[in-house]
């Protein structure tokens, strides 16, 4: 029996983040509750194959850029400084900045934050993000895995759903 037919509260929705090439893998839970449009978006595109890069202006997150440019608007903003496993939805749009900063006019990018010390940022400074899912286990090994490309470069991302909550 499902845990709705046992009037428990629904699981939530999970992804799993990994990185490859390095062996690191996460499960993060969608914040379905707060953030429900982001989640779906976001759902419906899985599963995700991106080159992430490491934010290190922004601090402790890596980014990977969406391709076509998703747009989503704000919900479930953050402002602030996020904590470790969050994990947020940024848009970007044309002329925002001068230029085509990272080749690009426009940009739809999924962030993770990794560690403390972080807030995402661009030229303009603090940006609003959308937190859409928390990291629940492997923090620590993507952790790792994130600093290293500090020093070794862009590395494959992917982002799945999990099957079983």
């Amino acid at each position: 029996m499902s845990d709705q037919a046992q009037g428990l509260p629904a699981s939530p929705r999970r992804i799993r983040i990994s990185l490859p090439g390095s062996g690191a893998a996460a499960v993060a839970d969608l914040l379905d509750d707060d953030c429900p449009d982001t989640c779906s978006a976001l759902w419906d595109l899985l599963p995700l194959r991106l080159k992430a890069t490491h934010d290190i202006w922004s601090g402790h997150l890596i980014r990977s850029h969406l391709e076509g440019d998703t747009y989503l608007e704000p919900e479930n903003v953050l402002t602030y400084i996020p904590v470790p496993g969050d994990v947020f939805y940024y848009y970007r749009p044309a002329r925002y900045y001068r230029g085509s900063p990272y080749g690009r006019l426009e940009s739809a990018e999924i962030g993770i934050v990794y560690d403390h010390d972080t807030r995402p940022q661009g030229p303009r400074g603090p940006e609003a993000v959308n937190l859409f899912a928390e990291i629940s286990s492997g923090l620590e090994e993507l952790r790792t895995a994130c600093e290293a490309m500090i020093y070794e470069g862009q590395k494959e991302l992917i982002i799945e759903r999990m099957d079983d909550p």
